[in-house]
């Protein structure tokens, strides 16, 4: 299991917000993790219990955004350092999926038992995130909590 790190791609049954009530997502995407936090778990009553770990993932895709979406397109170094292909990609800024670490980690293709690529750059990372904070602190993020 890899690490958890902000800047973190890993392979993740990523459901796109306009499929948000669909059972499961229609394939795994690559995906960022751009925050992270802890808070209690629903069910627990229990004083001084562990606290869950919770993640927030934005999808990187090959199709460029659509109309009603806002992504950014990565530098062929950031693909390079975080371990994607060299095809024109785009980390989306719109929408995020909210979940448990690691819940709905997947495989990277033909590669059993690794979940993760690598990492985005600092700077790219920075520059993505400070954009999409920009957005949610707007209300402009559609988000899918999957916990």
């Amino acid at each position: 299991m890899p690490e958890l790190d902000l800047g973190l791609v890993v392979q993740y049954e990523y459901r796109w917000h306009r499929r948000k009530d669909a059972p499961t997502a229609d394939k795994d995407h690559p995906a960022c993790v751009v925050a992270t936090f802890r808070k209690k778990s629903q069910d627990d009553t229990e004083p001084g219990s562990e606290l869950d770990q919770y993640v927030v993932y934005l999808p990187i895709s090959h199709s460029p955004p659509s109309d009603d979406q806002v992504g950014i397109k990565l530098s062929d170094h950031a693909k390079r350092k975080a371990g994607l292909d060299s095809a024109p990609q785009w980390l989306l800024i719109s929408e995020c999926n909210i979940d448990l670490w690691p819940q709905d980690l997947r495989n990277l293709p033909r590669q059993p038992g690794r979940f993760h690529y690598g990492h985005l750059p600092p700077s790219e990372f920075r520059r993505i995130r400070d954009a999409f904070v920009e957005r949610y602190q707007a209300k402009k993020v559609l988000q899918v909590r999957r916990y």
